[in-house]
C-alpha cells in the first residue's frame, strides 16, 4: 500500500515533466515555423567582388597612403569598422571585408580557418592589395595571423585587436554535443529571440563595448544584426559552432615573421583571449591599451582606436622581422 501510494505520485510527476517538454518543444517548432527568416538579404551599402572562393562584400575609404585591411571576428561585420575606417582613412586607403559566414557575403557552408584564410588571400588577389597592414579583431586575429604565416609575401605587418588568436579551452577540436545543442529546435528559437529582443541586444553591446560607449546606439546595433536574421546565417553559425574554433595553435603564433602589433581594449580581459599570452606568443610586439573600452574599442572609442593604431603602426616600421622576436 505505501509503495503505491508513493509510486503514484512519481508517475504523476513524470508525465508532467514528459508533458512540458512536448508542449515546450511544440511551442518551440511552432515559432520557429513562423519566424523563418528568408535564406538573404541585400546590403544596405557597400561592394562586392566574385573571387576564387566566391562573392565577397567589402567596404572601401581613403583614396592614398599604405592600405590597411580590417577583418571583423564572430558574429560582426564591416560594420564593426564603420565608425574609425574614416579616421583610419586621413592616412591610409582602408577596406574592411565580410568573411565567409558574416554579412553579407556568400555564404559557402565552409567555415573553417583555411576557409576563410582562403577568402582574405583571395579578396586581395581580387582587389590587387599590394602586401597591406592586416589589422583583425577577436577572430579575426587568427585569420590575419595565419595568412602572415603562411604567405608572409601578402603582408607587410599584423595587428592582433582584442584577439590572441587561439582557441578558448575545449574549442580546438570538433564538438558532437555542441552539434546536438545548436541543431535543436531550442537553441533556434533563442537565437532568434535574442536578435529580436532590443533589452538583450542593448545587454550584449553594454558588455562588449566598456564603461563608455556612446556610438552604441539603437540604429547602430539594429544594423549590426540585421545580417545575423538571415536564413544563411543562421546555418553558418551552426557550421561554426560545432566545428574547431577558428583559430591558430600557439606554435603558429610564434611562426609570424612579419612585423606585428597588438591594439587592446582595456576593460577586455576574456572575450578575446589573453593580452598577456598575446604579446608573449608575438615576442612583446608594440601594443597600445585603450582606456575605458572592452572588447569592441573601434565602437567604444573610434578615434581613440584609430590614434592607438596609428601608434602601433609607426612603432611597427622599426622593427626587424626574425621568428618570434620583435
Amino acid at each position: 500500500m505505501n509503495e503505491r501510494r508513493w509510486a503514484r505520485p512519481g508517475r504523476g510527476a513524470l508525465v508532467a515533466v514528459v508533458a512540458g517538454i512536448v508542449a515546450l518543444t511544440l511551442a518551440s517548432l511552432t515559432f520557429n515555423a513562423a519566424t523563418t527568416p528568408g535564406r538573404t538579404l541585400d546590403a544596405p551599402g557597400g561592394r562586392d567582388v566574385q573571387t576564387s572562393v566566391g562573392r565577397i562584400h567589402y567596404e572601401r575609404w581613403g583614396e592614398r597612403g599604405t592600405p590597411v585591411v580590417l577583418v571583423h571576428g564572430f558574429a560582426e561585420s564591416t560594420l564593426a569598422w564603420s565608425l574609425t575606417a574614416p579616421e583610419l582613412a586621413r592616412h591610409h586607403r582602408v577596406y574592411a571585408l565580410d568573411l565567409p559566414g558574416f554579412g553579407y557575403s556568400g555564404y559557402t557552408g565552409r567555415y573553417t580557418l583555411d576557409d576563410e584564410v582562403a577568402a582574405l588571400a583571395a579578396f586581395l588577389e581580387a582587389l590587387d592589395i599590394d602586401r597591406p597592414i592586416l589589422v583583425g579583431h577577436s577572430m579575426g586575429a587568427g585569420v590575419v595571423g595565419e595568412l602572415a604565416r603562411r604567405r608572409p609575401d601578402l603582408v607587410s605587418a599584423v595587428v592582433f585587436a582584442d584577439g590572441d588568436a587561439l582557441a578558448f579551452e575545449g574549442r580546438d577540436r570538433p564538438s558532437r554535443a555542441a552539434e546536438v545543442v545548436v541543431g535543436s529546435p531550442y537553441a533556434t528559437s533563442a537565437l532568434r529571440l535574442g536578435l529580436r529582443s532590443r533589452w538583450v541586444r542593448r545587454e550584449f553591446f553594454a558588455q562588449a563595448c566598456g564603461s563608455v560607449c556612446p556610438a552604441a546606439t539603437d540604429e547602430l546595433i539594429d544594423a549590426w544584426v540585421r545580417p545575423m536574421r538571415q536564413g544563411a546565417a543562421e546555418n553558418a553559425l551552426r557550421t561554426m559552432a560545432s566545428q574547431p574554433m577558428v583559430a591558430m595553435t600557439p606554435e603558429q603564433v610564434r611562426q609570424i615573421r612579419v612585423p606585428r602589433g597588438i591594439v587592446w581594449g582595456e576593460e577586455d580581459t576574456t572575450s578575446g583571449g589573453s593580452l598577456d599570452g598575446a604579446r608573449a606568443a608575438l615576442g612583446d610586439p608594440p601594443t597600445v591599451v585603450i582606456p575605458d573600452a572592452g572588447h569592441l574599442p573601434m565602437v567604444a572609442d573610434p578615434k581613440g582606436f584609430a590614434h592607438a593604431l596609428e601608434l602601433v603602426i609607426d612603432r611597427m616600421g622599426t622593427l626587424t622581422v626574425e621568428g618570434g622576436e620583435p
